[in-house]
């Protein structure tokens, strides 16, 4: 088994162009390609999922334990495992925790750490020898620079570092990814040629090599429990909702869920036991009014909405006040959070970690909050309906899928 941690400098190298370009050329050649993205992000993954045409798995050593992080890999290790890291290679949460290095080190990974190169010669060996000597524990394997003007320029740089250079990437506008306020654009929404950005990649790119240090013991597959399906969830999938990590669609699946996705924005409701409305972009979408949708909530079916399924919610009337968006982001990272009542996702008094990433900010009257967060009530909790701008990571969060899964299984007069 091959495994490998693409890391950056900084935020803004090109991890993700040169990740989903290594998947999409390794792919080519033969291997089983598995993605993974460290940090709290959905959008990267969605361009790893489209080189390799498997969902990509997010490791997160901030909101899951080591172990969680660990089971996550050794269940969905393939032949070859790209590792996407998130901002640069030290950076994490304010405590220092979650950082692509402690990935790497926590998975035994090499790390392949990318440098833009755009306007650096032989400075590059000084902030290159930084790097891989930071942390003695940490496994550099070598290094790719990004944005290089030619193969004359390449060759400063290679000459002035001491580690393995395992080549490097031409400065073409052409591979950019396209960008958005959040970020990348998902890759469903404007899906980029991944084949021609794989060629471009590996052009000067020698993969033998990575793949020559990159050998790692392939990790014991823990077994599977799966329980069969009890109670029917509604996924809302659509342009609109996109932000799902796919361990907590398999937590939901393995505690006796059966998975339906629907579009909201298209009017859709299947027959369902609970809904699960993820995050997304629905305030590009203008979505209509969707009057079964409002009367099955209103009925008490249970409901389960991360920012964007909750801005959903307000539009729609289900919960009060209104959204605005904004021009910056609002109370973005990491959180921990406080249970401020029993919802159906979780209990009162349970202490979770999550994390926030959105531009809009909900004006509402006082409501029954969902958390108590370091600043103050957020999100809305009551009844049926458990509704919050932050997101979490179920394999962080034991028990939500199991306690989301009973509770649609009682509102729907299943047997106990």
């Amino acid at each position: 088994m091959k495994t490998f941690v693409i890391a950056g400098t900084h935020s803004g190298v090109g991890k993700t162009t040169i990740a989903a370009g290594l998947m999409a050329a390794l792919g080519r050649l033969g291997y089983t390609v598995q993605g993974y993205k460290i940090g709290p992000d959905y959008i990267d993954p969605s361009y790893h999922e489209l080189a390799t045409g498997r969902p990509s798995r997010n490791l997160d050593l901030w909101m899951c334990p080591a172990s969680a992080v660990r089971q996550t890999f050794a269940r969905t290790a393939a032949e070859v495992n790209v590792i996407e890291g998130m901002m640069g290679l030290f950076d994490g949460a304010t405590d220092g925790g979650g950082t692509t290095a402690a990935v790497a080190k926590a998975l035994a990974a090499p790390v392949v750490l990318v440098v833009d190169a755009q306007g650096l010669a032989q400075s590059v060996g000084a902030l290159v020898h930084g790097y891989s000597t930071f942390d003695p524990s940490l496994t550099i394997a070598g290094v790719i620079f990004n944005r290089v003007s030619g193969e004359g320029h390449y060759e400063y740089l290679r000459r002035s570092v001491r580690i393995p250079s395992f080549g490097w990437v031409s400065a073409d506008p052409s591979i950019t990814l396209p960008e958005r306020h959040l970020g990348l654009i998902p890759a469903a929404e404007r899906p980029p040629d991944l084949a021609r950005i794989g060629k471009v990649v590996a052009r000067h790119v020698r993969l033998e090599r990575i793949l020559d240090r990159s050998q790692a013991r392939s990790p014991e597959r823990p077994p599977v429990r799966q329980r069969a399906p009890r109670v029917t969830i509604a996924i809302a999938r659509d342009e609109a909702f996109t932000f799902y990590y796919q361990d907590n669609l398999d937590l939901l699946e393995a505690a006796g869920a059966r998975l339906v996705a629907f579009s909201p924005l298209r009017g859709e409701l299947p027959d369902a036991d609970a809904l699960y409305l993820g995050g997304g972009f629905p305030e590009l979408h203008r979505p209509k009014p969707h009057r079964r949708l409002r009367d099955a909530v209103r009925a008490g079916m249970p409901v389960y909405a991360e920012c964007g399924g909750l801005m959903y919610l307000v539009g729609q009337g289900v919960l009060p006040g209104r959204i605005e968006m904004t021009d910056r982001l609002q109370n973005f990272g990491y959180k921990e959070a406080l249970a401020a009542r029993d919802t159906v996702i979780v209990e009162r008094g349970q202490r979770l970690r999550g994390h926030e990433f959105h531009h809009s900010r909900w004006i509402h009257p006082r409501i029954p909050p969902a958390w108590r967060l370091p600043r103050g009530p957020e999100g809305f909790a009551q009844g049926n309906i458990h509704a919050s701008y932050v997101h979490l990571h179920f394999a962080g969060a034991p028990g939500c899928a199991a306690r989301f899964v009973d509770r649609a299984r009682k509102w729907s007069g299943g047997a106990p």
